[in-house]
């Protein structure tokens, strides 16, 4: 015999020779496996991969993807409507190294995914269904098998089931997965350790640490994100589900408030250069801030360094990344307390860089390797993203040379961002606030909530008959004499368009409200000496009620003005401000309607409010006010304010 084939050999070897090996080859895959989310990733990871390759195979359609944490008996499942298995691929699939997907248009490549997650756990459950093809069946017992080294336990075969996730009966297609943990070995082994028992509270771990963090940039071709439904069950049984989530990384800028992009900065600076004025005087919005933040693309990240082989990688893997800025390690606290609200001291996102290819991250942080001011690698965010790279098994590292060139990224880009220091906030140690749209959004829930659940209703018609007056005495000298006013106000039917739902005191807000118009109709229409409050003309044929909304009390203000521009609040985020006086500040920056103007009748949308603060360039409305001060002088004497009021504000 002169020549053979090693390949051909081995098959004609022993069945124990040829099993102990194959063992001892996935046994090597699971051990670079060892992360929390490692199942997570490669399950998600599969059904992204799934509903894109429909898409590309039939054309666009609604892509879904359904996911389950069932933390009463430690299990998940994750379900798409994407291509599905042919039944070939579906009974190999779960062999080590065999993949049937295109690596150049899919997050997974290796063929090891599938092997960890099969052969890791003892129960899995693997589901599929075309149009020529459907099976739903079990693999119990992997890890056990792969662990025994006496050769007792029989290796296990995939067998017929029941379906466990029962949302993907109504899908035409797809596949459906189903890990339950537990067991010697198996990683992770209980779900209840990052201590999250809601779907909120996952989605923001999942969005940040699997491929539901997908990363994208502003020059990336348009990708339309995945969405996915989320649902987790708690020990006790309890449910609680995220319809419709957009399956994008958290960059810390969309979380934390009060972050501006040093693009931002650039342009303003730009303008003060343009009217011959100070750059550095930059306005007010633009200092004590929470972060500042960039975002390179390849052409900016050459700029970056002198190195020419970085340069060389930069422009192969046309490399683009993102670098967050923050004032103090307490930003990466409150967001795990107040919006994330996982367990102390977990810091699901915090300082450090994470690497990503193919729009996902890969593996955990790594530190960032500053040589001076060494803290502020904890207070930094850098996410450095690859076209194409290949990362090593267990999705957690890339080859030397791309990793020392993203750690020298990271440092020119901290170096580039920390020169904007001083326009953020000092670090007092006081708890920063850093409350954004997924805090304000979680508490107008829990409002509304409140509201269906513990209505207030006083049916006795004795209270409230009307008294021509109110029973505060004299005009407000403080925010809260605003609140009591505005709320006799509303009980005694001066103001009829709002519905109050809840007020704080520890929010970053003042309260939360309604507009609404209820029967009869007829007492919300303007009439000049019995309802000089009302609008013009009704734009709801019926009884309304409106979604819940921010409103914000000041005695002037100017307060809530200063706190714009300081960026302790959001002007977005609020739709009605309520203040005794309107202060001066507000002519800087809005062009005012006055709605106690009767010829702006047409413009109060809802009884009881008395003007418009509008964008003065574009005249877009940013919120609407109610001036107290002004509307006691209007119903006191309607005709005789006409003069002031047009003579004071600017007309649309």
């Amino acid at each position: 015999m002169n020549t053979w084939d090693p390949l051909e050999a081995v098959a004609a070897q022993d069945a124990n020779i040829l099993t102990a090996a194959r063992k001892r080859e996935m046994q090597n895959i699971l051990r670079s496996y060892v992360g929390f989310f490692d199942p997570f990733s490669e399950l998600i990871q599969n059904a992204m991969d799934a509903v894109d390759a429909r898409e590309r195979a039939f054309g666009p359609f609604t892509k879904r993807i359904s996911i389950r944490i069932n933390l009463s008996n430690n299990s998940f499942s994750v379900t798409d409507n994407g291509i599905g298995f042919r039944e070939g691929h579906f009974k190999t699939f779960l062999c080590p190294n065999i993949s049937f997907k295109d690596g150049q248009q899919s997050r997974g490549k290796k063929g090891v995914g599938a092997t960890y997650i099969g052969y890791g756990f003892n129960s899995f459950q693997l589901a599929t269904k075309t149009p020529d093809f459907a099976c739903v069946a079990e693999l119990t017992d992997g890890r056990k098998w792969l662990d025994d080294s006496q050769a007792i336990i029989e290796r296990p075969k995939v067998k017929i089931s029941r379906l466990a996730h029962e949302i993907f009966d109504t899908f035409d297609r797809g596949s459906s997965f189903t890990v339950k943990l537990g067991g010697d070995n198996t990683r992770p082994k209980d779900l209840r350790w990052v201590g999250a028992t809601t779907a909120e509270q996952w989605k923001t771990l999942l969005r940040i640490k699997t491929p539901l963090g997908h990363v994208s940039f502003p020059d990336d071709p348009q990708y339309q994100p995945v969405t996915f439904d989320l649902e987790v069950i708690d020990e006790a049984g309890n449910q609680s589900s995220l319809l419709d989530q957009k399956a994008t990384y958290v960059f810390p800028h969309t979380v934390i408030s009060s972050s501006i992009d040093i693009e931002a900065i650039f342009e303003e600076q730009q303008k003060l250069i343009k009217r011959q004025q100070d750059p550095s005087k930059l306005p007010d919005r633009f200092r004590k801030l929470n972060a500042v933040y960039g975002i390179w693309n390849t052409e900016k990240l050459l700029e970056l360094t002198e190195n020419e082989s970085s340069k060389a990688l930069i422009s192969a893997y046309k490399i683009k990344a993102y670098g967050y800025f923050g004032y103090s390690v307490k930003l990466w606290d409150q967001f795990n307390d107040t919006v994330a609200n996982l367990r102390k001291g977990m810091r699901v996102l915090r300082g450090g860089l994470q690497l990503a290819t193919d729009n996902m991250p890969q593996g955990d942080l790594l530190v960032i390797p500053l040589t001076s001011n060494i803290g502020y690698q904890n207070q930094s965010h850098v996410v450095v993203h690859f076209q194409n790279a290949d990362p090593d098994l267990g999705r957690k590292g890339f080859q030397p040379e791309l990793r020392e060139t993203a750690e020298q990224l990271a440092v020119a880009m901290v170096n580039r961002l920390k020169k904007w220091r001083h326009l953020l906030k000092a670090d007092t140690g006081a708890s920063p606030s850093i409350i954004g749209e997924s805090k304000l959004d979680s508490w107008i829930k829990e409002q509304e909530i409140h509201e269906s659940n513990n209505p207030l209703k006083i049916a006795n018609p004795h209270f409230f008959a009307p008294l021509n007056e109110v029973s505060i005495t004299a005009t407000p000298v403080s925010e809260q004499d605003v609140v009591v006013l505005l709320n006799q106000l509303i009980a005694g039917g001066v103001i009829r368009g709002l519905r109050l739902l809840a007020t704080s005191s520890h929010q970053q807000y003042d309260g939360i409200f309604r507009f609404f118009v209820n029967e009869p109709l007829k007492n919300h229409l303007f009439d000049p000496a019995t309802n000089p409050l009302g609008v013009q003309e009704l734009r709801h044929a019926t009884a309304f009620n409106s979604k819940p909304y921010v409103l914000e009390y000041k005695h002037n203000l100017d307060g809530l003005i200063q706190e714009f521009e300081n960026g302790e609040k959001t002007e977005n985020h609020i739709s009605l401000a309520v203040a005794w006086e309107i202060g001066e500040q507000w002519s800087k920056r809005y062009a005012v309607t006055s709605l106690l103007n009767i010829e702006n009748l047409q413009h109060r949308e809802f009884h009881g409010l008395t003007h418009i603060f509008r964008d003065e360039r574009t005249g877009d409305t940013r919120f609407y006010g109610i001036i107290l001060s002004e509307l006691i002088a209007y119903l006191n004497n309607v005709e005789g304010v006409q003069k002031f009021h047009r003579e004071k504000y600017s007309e649309i």
